[in-house]
C-alpha cells in the first residue's frame, strides 16, 4: 500500500479536482467567491485524504482517511448542488461534475468495503 498513484480512485478524484478548478475559474459571479473557494477546498480534501491514508501504516488508519474523503465527497456534491441553484455553473458542467463526484463516492465506498472484508478475514 505504499504507492498512492496506483489507486484508481485517487486518479479519478485528482482528475475531478482539475476539472472542477477549471470550471470554478470560469465562474464570473463575484458574490460566490466563498463557494468557489469551498468547492476547491473540498475537492482537495478528497484527494489529500485518499493519498494520506494510503501512506499510513495500517489498513485501519487508511480506512479512517477514506471515511473522511467519503464525507468530503458528500460535501462536494452538496456544494455543486448549491452552485447549480445559484446558476454559477452551466447545467451540463454541473451534471458532469456531480456525476463524477458520485462515482468517486461509490469507488470510495467499494474500497472501504474491500478493506473491511480484508480486516475481518484477518481477525478470523
Amino acid at each position: 500500500m505504499s504507492n498512492p498513484s496506483k489507486l484508481i480512485v485517487l486518479d479519478k478524484a485528482h482528475s475531478l479536482l482539475q476539472d472542477l478548478n477549471e470550471a470554478v475559474e470560469r465562474m464570473r459571479k463575484p458574490h460566490l467567491a466563498d463557494l468557489k473557494k469551498q468547492l476547491i477546498k473540498t475537492a482537495v480534501s478528497i484527494v489529500s485524504n485518499i493519498a494520506e491514508g494510503r501512506r499510513r501504516e495500517s489498513q485501519r488508519e487508511f480506512l479512517n482517511f477514506l471515511n473522511i474523503a467519503l464525507g468530503s465527497t458528500g460535501e462536494l456534491e452538496t456544494q455543486l448542488r448549491a452552485a447549480n441553484d445559484c446558476h454559477a455553473l452551466p447545467a451540463s458542467t454541473h451534471d458532469e461534475l456531480a456525476k463524477r463526484a458520485e462515482e468517486v463516492g461509490k469507488m470510495l465506498s467499494g474500497l472501504k468495503r474491500r478493506i473491511m472484508e480484508d480486516l475481518n478475514g484477518e481477525e478470523s
